[in-house]
């Protein structure tokens, strides 16, 4: 039985559901999270949390294509081929061996050839697709459910994954439930969130309240929230005609006549010559048609009758070659030409008898020529560079570059087109814009900007090639079209939207925080200049100064209130001279001469209380001027994740969302509020019996204290098997020094307390009450050190001051080590890396038998088995996943990372353990696992990288989901939060992960008599983790062994 548990902490847009089944430990729900975002063009999604918030991973377009079963969809186009299949029994001419040839139809195709029918997927196509969300509403279920299935399948997530789901303003609470009822049901999750897409952007800049507009594709949503409460009244949800779409219409509704597509005009929007300037800016001059060439030689503005002026009525000297013109003087240092005298005058008869007349004329008429086309290269190179010192906005006319995309097969393999066509050459070469010439920061940005645009085009043009098909780089020129994207009033109306979305929050005291906390985004809003051009448009429209904010406020009487909308307060008529345009406000005056406000009979102190007390009772009347703002700001971008400060804050709801998962799926938060509804918070905890021999110490304090005298018969009379794990983090502090010190050359005054304080295993053995079986991990001693493991055996055997009885077998330790012998992985340090050691008492060593595996060479795992118990317990150093490489122990070759062969660890060791309990066999594994489970498992926070999530996930897949194995620990203390792992570098108590586990075989279940960590700073001692340990019943070891079903 499912029971749905809906949280709501506060009136914010939030649906919080858990699913708790029965036959579910909630312990076992996974601290990674699926992110999903649809949008009306592009799904964000995302598994895990990294550390640090980036965006989304996985952008998946929002569409799907029928399929040929009726009510299935494909995520993409499906395109049927044919292709000749010939019969493979032929041979000779035209596939015949008896060399008959044999009839062709008219399309060339032999009449007894095959066809084969060939299906393939077309990732570019957008041909029938069905696009599930329009204008932010969900209009095609099916199809839109068929998507969220793909996303899923995509992120592949581990079993028990929560998924949160950002929601469109425009979604319906129907909507809410038919998307609840579908994860539920679909992918059994036993979490599902749904979270406002405003309310995540909230998130994301860390603020309680804010005015949200979101700029989108095809519609802008406006949205006020405040103390993370959205306000519905008013709510401007899904507004049409006001996205991206509509200006790219807009710029193809001008531009259609020069012959651009809708392609074009959408590569044009999102380059930086597109800008929208804000309201009342004058747009550069067009210039269309002027010369510059011929406006310094003959003063015309443009081609055609009637472009130049009178030089007489312009008062100036006649412009063109010659002396005393405005281009210069010709006839300065003049080069004699044939045919001219030494005056400059053609000598005609001489050119006629030459009989080269035509040559003649061809020649002076290509020097006018070449001498006009220098003059206007001139010209045009002097207008270029006093363009290229102005901004965009300033100039009449840009360059724009755009790509058209053409099959390959229309392409050489040099990349241009065939002869037919036009070749990508025509293209011009790639060089520096003119606009990047000056030295002006907004020219930094767009040079960046250019920079990740060239980037992101390369990038499409790899995967277009891979593909089939290609991009041809083409140039245009465009004139002030550029700035009329937002020409039809997008911007008006999206004001208009804000203004009224704010006027109707019912507390008008939280308005102007509203104004002041403005949030633009979307990819809509991307557009150069549209932020700006929306902010001069609210200031123009609604703004109004301070001082005339305050007009009434600031000279009116101390004892006369501000005149609220009721009316009681409006000032009388005086008797004064009436108004005649004097410039004075006559509702001030009459505030100002208020000596007979009050009513007969009443003072004006009295009018005032009332007054006061009547606008406390009606607090939703505010007298300030609440209609109109006096400030609008933009609320600054959080400066705290260093990735969207590179892309922008555009897509900020899918870093809420990643926030928002953070805070959401945390193990307490997901605790039912009633315990009515809700199973046991562990199942693994004993129900059968109660639990016998509990240990009567509390866990964090030492079971008997240093100096305390122990009866060995006791602890030989023990029928219990107690097992100790600790990771010591090398064991040279354990060990005497060879190193002489000054103190040796003393006798020593107080030889107990030196050997109290000082870290010795002998101590702690005593103190554990001499447990049957310890594993050391993390002992750090090179394989070719011969003098560590002999002075380990004589520090675990040695005699302690404070030991007066003769040392039994219950009191001394056989050690076995297994150490590092990969040449490659385990060479630092001089091999003192790795490595881990079993300390076995004498009395159980007769009947323990110590195994290593051929596939550990760094030092990683014992195999203990206790034959007369059916008992094995495996002692294992788990590999830390980290991104370094990992090489094969035999040829050194990278085979990839360390996480990578950690996951390889789980599934070896898994295979270690299932053997054995199909051999019924009950196993022990403790030691070092390198993971925490859950977010109660670390401490401040749980790492959440990709690579972390998918360690965490192979873990509880292999090993507690397949194997039904128990966390000994979580099985008997349920939630309680205590950690293994604690940093020498912090202050106690402010950071720690439980990393260090004892799991057991399910049928060992009933034998466990206690299991807890020793998580205090005095056993923590010279390492950075500390022990922890459990005791089972040695005479239940062989009652229930596991058998796989």
């Amino acid at each position: 039985m499912n029971i749905f548990w809906w949280v709501t902490p506060k009136p914010v847009s939030l649906h919080l559901l858990v699913n708790l089944n029965r036959e579910r430990e909630s312990s076992l729900i996974s601290s990674a999270s699926q992110i999903i975002t649809p949008g009306s063009q592009t799904t964000l999604a995302q598994l895990g949390l990294p550390e640090s918030f980036v965006p989304a991973r996985l952008r998946i377009p929002t569409r799907m294509f029928p399929a040929e079963i009726k009510g299935e969809w494909e995520p993409m186009k499906v395109r049927e081929r044919r292709s000749i299949k010939p019969n493979p029994t032929q041979n000779g001419i035209n596939g015949h061996s008896d060399g008959d040839v044999k009839m062709v139809d008219g399309s060339g195709i032999v009449e007894d050839q095959e066809d084969e029918v060939l299906f393939e997927e077309d990732p570019t196509s957008d041909d029938g697709a069905v696009y599930p969300i329009q204008d932010g509403r969900i209009v095609e279920w099916s199809c839109f459910f068929a998507l969220l299935t793909h996303v899923y399948n995509t992120l592949s997530p581990p079993f028990h994954t929560p998924i949160l789901i950002i929601a469109q303003p425009a979604w319906t609470a129907q909507d809410h439930e038919s998307l609840t009822q579908f994860f539920f049901e679909k992918f059994k999750t036993p979490a599902f969130c749904l979270m406002d897409a405003a309310l995540a952007v909230c998130y994301a800049y860390a603020t309680p309240t804010a005015t949200v507009i979101d700029v989108g594709y095809s519609k802008c949503d406006v949205s006020t929230i405040n103390d993370f409460v959205i306000n519905d009244l008013g709510r401007g949800a899904a507004l049409s005609d006001c996205g991206g779409e509509a200006m790219t219409r807009r710029l193809l509704e001008i531009l259609e006549r020069k012959g651009f597509t809708r392609e074009m005009c959408e590569q044009l929007k999102k380059n930086n010559i597109c800008e929208i300037l804000p309201p009342g800016s004058e747009p550069p001059p067009e210039g269309e048609g002027e010369n510059p060439a011929s406006v310094v030689s003959t003063g015309a503005t443009g081609p055609g009758e009637g472009q130049r002026g009178s030089i007489a009525a312009q008062g100036g000297a006649p412009r063109g070659p010659g002396a005393n013109t405005d281009a210069g003087n010709a006839d300065e240092d003049r080069d004699f030409k044939d045919g001219e005298d030494e005056e400059g005058v053609l000598d005609v008869a001489t050119i006629v008898a030459s009989g080269k007349t035509s040559e003649f004329l061809a020649r002076k008429e290509k020097e006018k020529a070449d001498k006009a086309a220098n003059k206007k290269a001139i010209a045009d190179a002097a207008a270029a560079v006093k363009e290229a010192k102005l901004p965009n906005s300033k100039r009449a006319k840009a360059t724009f570059i755009y790509h058209e995309r053409k099959p390959l097969e229309e392409l050489n393999v040099n990349g241009k087109r065939l002869p037919d066509g036009e070749s990508q050459g025509d293209a011009p070469k790639r060089q520096k814009t003119p606009e990047l010439a000056g030295n002006s920061d907004s020219h930094t940005a767009e040079n960046a900007a250019a920079a990740a645009a060239r980037k992101e085009e390369r990038r499409e043009e790899r995967r277009r090639n891979r593909e089939g098909t290609a991009f041809v780089r083409k140039h245009t020129e465009v004139g002030l079209e550029r700035f009329e994207a937002a020409s039809d009033g997008i911007i008006d109306r999206i004001a208009d939207a804000i203004h009224r979305c704010i006027l109707s929050f019912p507390d008008p005291s939280k308005r102007s925080d509203l104004w002041d906390s403005l949030i633009i985004l979307g990819n809509g809003s991307k557009i150069k200049g549209f932020k700006e051009a929306l902010i001069a448009t609210l200031n123009a429209r609604y703004l109004i100064s301070p001082s005339s904010a305050t007009i009434f406020t600031s000279e009116l009487p101390s004892n006369f209130t501000t005149p609220v909308a009721t009316g009681a307060n409006t000032p009388q008529p005086q008797q004064h001279a009436p108004h005649h345009g004097s410039g004075k406000n006559p509702l001030l005056l009459a505030a100002t001469n208020n000596a007979n406000l009050a009513p007969p009979g009443q003072q004006p102190q009295q009018l005032h209380q009332q007054l006061q007390q009547q606008q406390m009772q009606n607090s939703h009347q505010h007298s300030s001027h609440a209609q109109t703002p006096t400030s609008i700001k933009l609320l600054k971008m959080p400066e705290y994740f260093p990735e969207w400060k590179e892309v922008g804050m555009e897509e900020a709801g899918f870093l809420g969302a990643q926030v928002a998962a953070k805070v959401f799926y945390q193990p307490e938060a997901m605790q039912p509020p009633s315990p009515s509804i809700s199973p046991p918070p562990f199942k693994c905890r004993r129900i059968t019996s109660p639990l016998p021999h509990k240990i009567t110490h509390p866990p964090s304090t030492p079971p008997i204290p240093p100096g305390s005298p122990l009866d060995s018969s006791q602890v030989a009379k023990r029928s219990s098997l107690r097992i100790f794990s600790w990771n010591i983090n090398g064991i040279h502090p354990f060990l005497p020094s060879t190193t002489p010190q000054i103190t040796k050359f003393f006798p020593s005054t107080s030889k107990t307390k030196a050997s109290v304080n000082q870290p010795s295993l002998r101590v702690n053995l005593r103190r554990w009450q001499w447990p049957n079986i310890v594993f050391l991990q993390e002992v750090k001693i090179a394989r070719s050190d011969t003098k560590t493991p002999s002075l380990l055996r004589q520090i675990v055997n040695k005699t302690l001051d404070i030991e007066t009885n003769p040392l039994s077998k219950d009191e001394l330790y056989d050690v076995h080590l297994c150490l590092p012998r990969d040449r490659y992985n385990a060479s630092g340090f001089g091999g003192k890396v790795y490595g881990v050691c079993a300390l076995i008492r004498k009395d159980l060593a007769p009947n323990a038998t110590v195994k290593t595996v051929d596939w550990d060479a760094e030092g990683r795992i014992q195999i203990l088995e206790i034959a007369r118990s059916k008992l094995v317990v495996i002692n294992i150093y788990a590999v830390n996943g980290t991104a370094n490489d990992y090489r094969d122990p035999g040829t050194g070759k990278v085979v990839g990372n360390r996480h990578d062969r950690k996951r390889a660890f789980h599934s070896l060791l898994a295979a270690e353990v299932r053997a054995y309990e199909d051999q019924g066999w009950g196993v022990v594994v403790a030691g070092d696992i390198n993971i925490s489970r859950s977010n109660i498992d670390s401490f401040p926070q749980l790492r959440m990288s990709e690579d972390h999530v998918k360690n965490r996930a192979d873990f509880e897949e292999k090993f507690i989901r397949r194997l039904s194995m128990l966390d000994s620990f979580r099985s008997i203390h349920g939630e309680v939060k205590k950690f293994t792992y604690r940093p020498t570098n912090k202050p106690w108590g402010t950071g720690g992960d439980r990393v260090d586990m004892i799991l057991i075989s399910k049928g060992l279940r009933d034998s466990v008599t206690e299991s807890d960590i020793l998580d205090n700073e005095m056993e923590r001692g010279p390492s950075d983790h500390v022990p922890l340990f459990i005791e089972i019943d040695n005479q239940d070891c062989i009652r229930k062994p596991y058998i796989h079903e």
